[in-house]
């Protein structure tokens, strides 16, 4: 196995991972509707259906779907986050008493 297929294995992995910590944590925002905590979840699961399609043999639907799919789960994902951090920061957000 050549060197730049386990660097690609590796950035993969990676990128799985931090896909899946970002939709664990918008998943426990508890002040969003529940379908805007099960978007980054479902996209994730469609991007990895999407990439098993290509132990079945069907490259088609893997590579013009499942990458796509990793990165909205990503900028759907960081956007929750940074727009919680967001309104968590602004005095409007704050109790007043």
């Amino acid at each position: 196995m050549s060197l730049s297929l386990v660097v690609l294995a590796a950035w993969a992995v990676a990128f799985l991972t931090l896909n899946v910590i970002l939709c664990v944590r918008v998943w426990r925002i508890r002040n969003l509707p529940t379908w805007r905590r099960l978007l980054p979840a479902a996209l994730l699961c469609a991007a990895l259906a999407a990439s098993l399609t290509r132990a079945a043999g069907i490259t088609v639907i893997a590579s013009t779907v499942a990458f796509p799919l990793n990165v909205a789960t990503l900028v759907v994902a960081l956007g929750e986050i940074r727009g919680r951090r967001r309104s968590a920061g602004s005095p409007a957000s704050e109790p007043m008493g």
